[in-house]
């Protein structure tokens, strides 16, 4: 019996100052240096399970400023667009696009050039007015920094708006 009081009581005693240090940031044990047995069996990937963030769409964090009539404020529409691989999620101002198709856009070779390194120096275009819509598009994909605008003022914006870039960016009005 006496032995069962010291076990208890020794027990009781290491709870006790488990719990007490528990909310000490120091006391926390970095997660690679869990050993993987404590890890509880649902979050330790399998054959059969995708790592976080896998899934067919890149990573990235876009915000699209769009506007109808040049730089008007007025006419602006504001919206973000995030991927996580295989989440897609769009919010901010109402606009008739899914977050699916553009988190897929993402992947296309010419799209992720375009977006990253912005307009290609030195392109011939032809001087053709397509409209005053103007998108200025920021933020990251897969890391790499995005900052660039698109507008419809000459042969290669209309294309772009229409085609390479046609399901990030609201439909023209014209």
């Amino acid at each position: 019996m006496r032995h069962f009081l010291i076990t208890f009581t020794t027990l009781l005693a290491i709870a006790t100052a488990a719990t007490a240090c528990g909310d000490d940031p120091e006391d926390t044990v970095p997660e690679d240096t869990v050993p993987e047995d404590t890890v509880p069996e649902d979050t330790v990937p399998d054959g059969d399970q995708e790592s976080l963030g896998a899934g067919p769409y890149p990573i990235a964090d876009l915000t699209v400023t769009a506007f109808t009539d040049g730089s008007d404020a007025a006419t602006r529409t504001v919206y973000r667009l995030a991927c996580l691989g295989d989440t897609a999620t769009l919010t901010g101002d109402r606009v008739m696009l899914s977050a699916d198709r553009m988190c897929l856009t993402l992947n296309d070779d010419s799209a992720r050039t375009r977006l990253i390194d912005g307009f290609p120096d030195g392109m011939a275009c032809t001087m053709q007015y397509g409209g005053p819509e103007l998108a200025v598009i920021t933020g990251t994909l897969d890391g790499h920094a995005v900052d660039t605008t698109v507008d419809r003022t000459n042969g290669c914006g209309i294309a772009e708006w229409a085609g390479l870039l046609s399901h990030l960016l609201p439909p023209s009005s014209t």
